[in-house]
């Protein structure tokens, strides 16, 4: 008897414990599918309804993942983008926290998936007009995609143009036309002379020296780039 009843035992144990797994599972089948809608719904701009899926997925993954778990990591990084469509933004830096020492943790700090939550930090700081914050996120993903990319490379030059507007509405002028004409040079660098982002950037540069009271250098900006995207549109 005590043989049964020690084998009926073992037998319970995992019940028990297949049991457990298949919860497991399916929390994670669950969480997986509403993440995937969220974002899909997301990149539809259904911000509404895509808030929905991602809140379902973040009750999930916070209930049933570890701190550490990668899966989380990945729902806190999905909802950054989502909170700053809500215009959320102190949700978004408070998940970019999270995020960012949890990958330089699981990747170290020249971990590449670090680059978009640092672009996303920089961007949220921006808009909350935390310059220096953003200004410290911007130099740490800049050296992330010229490690990755180079110097020239289309996404290391957008983030550089982006640095560049925020510069601008630092007041840190003198820098920010710096950094435009640089935008602008490696734009023609990368991409050849005459192309269309050559001329936006352009723009960007004259707005920025028209802020600046410098109605003339930005009249002569705009001209050229104008001229630039007409040639680029004879093409």
């Amino acid at each position: 008897m005590g043989s049964v009843a020690k084998r009926l035992g073992v037998a319970a144990l995992l019940s028990v414990a297949w049991s457990g797994l298949a919860l497991a599972q399916d929390a994670v089948a669950e969480w997986q599918a509403h993440l995937a809608k969220g974002a899909h719904l997301y990149g539809i701009n259904e911000v509404p309804e895509a808030a929905i899926e991602m809140e379902m997925a973040l009750g999930l993954a916070e209930k049933n993942f570890a701190p550490g778990d990668p899966k989380l990591v990945t729902t806190w990084l999905n909802m950054m983008p989502l909170r700053r469509a809500q215009n959320r933004l102190e949700e978004v830096s408070a998940f970019g926290d999270k995020v960012i020492p949890a990958l330089a943790k699981q990747g170290g700090e020249d971990n590449p998936d670090l680059m978009p939550p640092l672009v996303m930090m920089a961007a949220n700081y921006r808009d909350l007009q935390k310059y220096a914050e953003a200004d410290k996120m911007y130099a740490r993903a800049l050296a992330l995609y010229d490690k990755y990319y180079g110097d020239a490379h289309p996404r290391t030059v957008t983030v550089m143009e982006e640095r560049a507007m925020m510069l601008a509405r630092a007041g840190r002028t003198e820098e920010s036309f710096k950094l435009w004409s640089e935008v602008v040079d490696l734009w023609q660098y990368g991409l050849g002379t005459g192309h269309l982002r050559e001329a936006l950037s352009r723009r960007g540069y004259a707005e920025a020296l028209r802020q600046a009271g410098k109605a003339t250098e930005a009249d002569e900006m705009d001209k050229r780039a104008a001229e630039v995207q007409a040639a680029w549109e004879r093409r």
